[in-house]
């Protein structure tokens, strides 16, 4: 039997997060019963001057992109990419782009109460199928309750201790010079950047499972 735990590294907005947990999972799906897979979400931000309430979505990635048509094809690649991999990518010229503190707080709760990944595929899934905006309380609470969290978990997710916390984990990921997401750090000495597809993952995992046997 093998352990291997995995530290995702990630953003809740970031598409490729998404992309890489769904190639990730296929990969841990195929290593069978011998292994034992502890995955742990971490807290990372693609962008840090996003405002508490957010900012418009459109603008904000045509300012980072350096034009509209620069956008929109990365956007359009990116929807392509997604359905080879069952993710619908919506957009729209109404999407907010939020600050995601709040919702690493959420994720946070979650660990504690073993909802963690649960949580976080919903929110994904909220903000880019759906549309929602999970910078917004009520937003996240809502996809809390969806996923299981109760009262006192959701009560924690909002405290000023989660949020101190979370800042915490940003301020010590980024001591170690972790500056993109996703990455992944296996046993707490491999580590891999970016979303692979689910060959690659599949690969890595074996022969680290090898070297920690």
């Amino acid at each position: 039997m093998a352990d291997l735990r995995i530290d995702i590294i990630a953003d809740l907005v970031c598409p490729w997060c998404y992309l890489g947990y769904t190639r990730l999972k296929q990969a841990t799906e195929q290593l069978g019963d011998d292994y034992r897979i502890d995955l742990r979400w971490q807290p990372f931000e693609l962008h840090h001057d996003i405002p508490t309430d957010g900012v418009d979505r459109e603008t904000y990635l045509v300012k980072r992109f350096g034009s509209a048509e620069r956008l929109n094809e990365a956007t359009h690649a990116l929807q392509q990419v997604g359905i080879e991999a069952g993710i619908a990518f919506n957009f729209s010229e109404k999407d907010r782009l939020p600050n995601t503190i709040l919702a690493h707080q959420f994720v946070l709760a979650a660990t504690k109460c073993n909802l963690a990944t649960p949580f976080v595929l919903a929110v994904f899934h909220a903000y880019f199928t759906d549309g929602k905006d999970i910078g917004k309380s009520t937003v996240l609470k809502e996809i809390a309750q969806t996923v299981g969290m109760q009262t006192a978990d959701i009560d924690y997710a909002v405290s000023s201790k989660a949020k101190t916390l979370v800042e915490k984990k940003l301020a010590r990921l980024n001591s170690l010079e972790i500056n993109s997401a996703p990455t992944y750090v296996i046993n707490d000495k491999f580590m891999i950047q970016g979303a692979h597809d689910a060959e690659s993952f599949l690969k890595v995992l074996n022969d680290i499972a090898k070297k920690s046997a």
